[in-house]
């Protein structure tokens, strides 16, 4: 990991940011995820202020430099139980998802991933939930190790097209 001239902050996104941590986060998801249909916004960014702002079960940070340029996102939702190769692992209302984990490739290996993760993981110990669920992908490059370094467990790994690897980690309170 290198240094970083300026630490960015990491805060919820506030309702005038939406618009740009949108952008952000789907620029960043096409570049990754190229084979993914863009023209549609996910549901939960289509409703992002239902989803995120008004919601006591969900958040959604920003890393932001001095300059105000987001830098980095990571949100969670109430996890749905709707993957079949975790089905019934958790209690309902129990887990809850992190989704849109997402740095600037000019701004990775900074530990910017780190401090998102860190700041969520300090949000998530004032709610109800007792696990933090997520899913990745073994194509992208460090991702599998990434989450293990910040403490996640391989739960499923599945030998499919995506590769996708499901992982957890119990809510430190």
């Amino acid at each position: 990991m290198t240094q970083l001239q300026n630490i960015p902050t990491v805060t919820p996104v506030q309702a005038h940011q939406i618009e740009d941590a949108i952008d952000f986060a789907m620029r960043v998801r096409r570049e990754v995820f190229p084979m993914m249909d863009h023209t549609r916004l996910p549901v939960d960014f289509e409703q992002f202020r239902e989803h995120y702002l008004d919601s006591d079960d969900a958040i959604f940070l920003v890393a932001k430099m001095g300059d105000g340029n987001i830098v980095g996102t990571i949100g969670i939702l109430p996890y749905d139980g709707r993957i079949e190769a975790v089905k019934g692992r958790y209690a309902a209302q129990s887990a809850t998802e992190i989704v849109k984990c997402y740095v600037d490739p000019a701004y990775r290996r900074y530990g910017i991933g780190s401090m998102l993760v860190k700041e969520l993981e300090n949000a998530v110990k004032d709610m109800h939930y007792t696990t933090l669920y997520l899913h990745t992908h073994r194509f992208l490059p460090g991702a599998v190790d990434f989450w293990k370094r910040q403490g996640f467990t391989v739960i499923v790994e599945q030998e499919d097209d995506w590769q996708t690897v499901h992982m957890d980690k119990l809510v430190g309170r």
